[in-house]
């Protein structure tokens, strides 16, 4: 991810004032605080036939959706995901130049969304040097078929972890809403039981006439 370049463009629509997105480099991908009516897009430069990859994840805001486009050089979509809380999709490049993801939240009219997200990119193999033996160009694919297997592992793992942190969040979110209700209900409870004793009282109260 540490290759992914810059923001290239920030949109916005809508009255309000729009905050350039905050974006900040950690250790398995990069956080991104997307403001309301905004548009945020990046983008990777890649060789002919070099695979890549991108992976997302809304963490906070809203119903924690996005949407999601991915083009090449030429302008077509290779990718687009609508409202998505998490997704991830590979590639291969088919020509070599910019390649475009963009990150949008112009669905949303107040809320603003952090979004965790990831970019990969296989870089391409070395070629064989001219004195290297058959037995150490073997040696060198299979480490390379090691290595490429591996990093498919570690964006397996990414992956589930990205799910694994979407769902724990919508977890939170309902248990938060269901302890909020459940205190809700028992301070309505208690209000009427309150107030059916206040009346039984006053029901059976003997009033004197002077």
């Amino acid at each position: 991810m540490d290759s992914t370049k810059a923001v290239v463009s920030t949109q916005s629509t809508g009255r309000l004032p729009i905050l350039f997105a905050l974006c900040v480099a950690i250790s398995n991908g990069y956080m991104l605080y997307l403001d309301a009516k905004a548009e945020e897009c990046f983008y990777e430069e890649l060789k002919p036939n070099q695979k890549a990859g991108l992976s997302f994840e809304v963490a906070e805001g809203g119903f924690l959706d996005v949407d999601v486009t991915l083009t090449d050089p030429s302008g077509s979509v290779l990718y687009a995901a609508n409202q998505e809380t998490e997704g991830r999709f590979r590639f291969s490049a088919s020509m070599a130049g910019n390649y475009i993801f963009c990150f949008s939240n112009a669905m949303s009219t107040v809320t603003p969304k952090v979004l965790k997200f990831k970019m990969i990119v296989v870089q391409p193999r070395e070629a064989d040097s001219a004195d290297m033996s058959e037995e150490d160009k073997k040696i060198k694919g299979m480490i390379g078929d090691l290595r490429n297997q591996l990093r498919e592992v570690k964006e397996e793992q990414d992956y589930m972890e990205i799910r694994d942190n979407a769902h724990s969040e919508i977890n939170r979110n309902t248990n938060r809403r269901v302890v909020i209700w459940a205190c809700f209900e028992f301070s309505l409870l208690l209000c009427m039981t309150i107030g059916q004793i206040y009346y039984i009282k006053r029901f059976f109260e003997v009033r004197r006439v002077i």
